[in-house]
């Protein structure tokens, strides 16, 4: 119970310790190996840091290589441009793809066996965790391949997601590096990306909806509130950007059905009233409208007649 108590700097706790040292040391040796042996695989030997950066019409793919996950020092670095029209989990794809391809292959025979790549893209890693064979796109596939290539020959790697912008050195440094590359237009990688189908196609959406925008009327007063936005589900008013409480919510909801208690004859005499399936919340007013305009799926006729109420009698 005394040993327990003692400081472990203590002059009783040394003399104990030198007297079991040579008790230790015998069974002690195998497990010196096995750290010995551990230590080549710790997660602090190679640290790769992955981003993309996507500034229209600039974009870059880059990835560095560490001393460690806290130094500033930087081994190596890689970076390729991804074309004018890339999205931003297209700019990380790749940059993982370069930095496996640049930074670890060329020392796949290197005695420290270890690899941690750091990422912000938790897309990607969603994607590539879907497994090697489930991969239908060229760069995920590739991604893998060179992964294989890791572990058939005797590498670890991890892959590990971290926010952006939230502090991790790392990711700084690549995010940084990203930026830099982009501004200077200064590549490693002399070729050009190839254009992604699915950028293709969000291409052609974009110069549609520009088309389409610039058809629209800009002198109404939803122009000037919203512009050409859709319209804003995210619970705030647009004009003071304040939160929306719960029954304004509501409001509004019942307002885009059409259902609002808040509209007047005024409204139902002139909106145009469609086919509606929920009569049971249709107020007289637009019954009556309905009927007159020879709807014949107004209340009342003959397609939807009205339930006849049931007749009680007291004896």
């Amino acid at each position: 119970m005394a040993w327990n108590l003692l400081e472990g700097w203590s002059c009783l706790g040394l003399r104990r310790a030198r007297r079991n040292a040579a008790q230790r040391s015998s069974y002690m040796q195998p497990e010196l190996q096995h750290r010995d042996t551990v230590r080549l695989h710790r997660w602090g030997n190679w640290i790769v840091a992955t981003d993309g950066g996507v500034d229209v019409p600039k974009s870059a793919g880059v990835g560095i290589l560490l001393s460690s996950l806290h130094s500033s020092e930087i081994i190596e670095k890689a970076s390729i441009n991804c074309g004018a029209r890339p999205c931003s989990y297209r700019t990380e794809s790749r940059a993982l793809l370069l930095a496996l391809e640049r930074l670890m292959i060329p020392r796949i025979q290197h005695r420290h066996k270890t690899l941690l790549v750091v990422t912000d893209s938790q897309s990607l890693l969603a994607a590539l965790n879907k497994g090697p064979l489930s991969q239908t796109d060229w760069t995920e596939d590739q991604i893998w391949q060179r992964l294989l290539t890791l572990t058939c020959a005797g590498w670890s790697v991890h892959l590990q997601f971290c926010y952006g912008h939230c502090g991790v050195h790392a990711n700084e440094l690549a995010d940084q590096y990203a930026t830099q590359t982009m501004e200077t237009g200064q590549y490693t990688e002399h070729e050009i990306a190839h254009i992604w189908h699915t950028d293709l196609l969000t291409c052609f959406t974009t110069l549609l909806t520009n088309k389409w925008r610039s058809t629209i009327r800009q002198d109404t007063h939803r122009y000037s509130l919203c512009g050409t936005r859709p319209s804003d589900l995210s619970g705030k008013d647009l004009i003071t950007q304040e939160v929306i409480h719960r029954q304004e919510l509501v409001h509004l909801a019942r307002a885009r059905c059409g259902e609002s208690e808040l509209w007047g004859r005024l409204y139902w005499a002139v909106r145009d009233c469609t086919n509606q399936f929920r009569f049971c919340n249709i107020s007289p007013e637009q019954s009556a409208y309905m009927r007159s305009n020879n709807d014949p799926t107004a209340p009342g006729t003959d397609a939807f007649p009205r339930r006849q109420e049931m007749k009680t009698s007291l004896q």
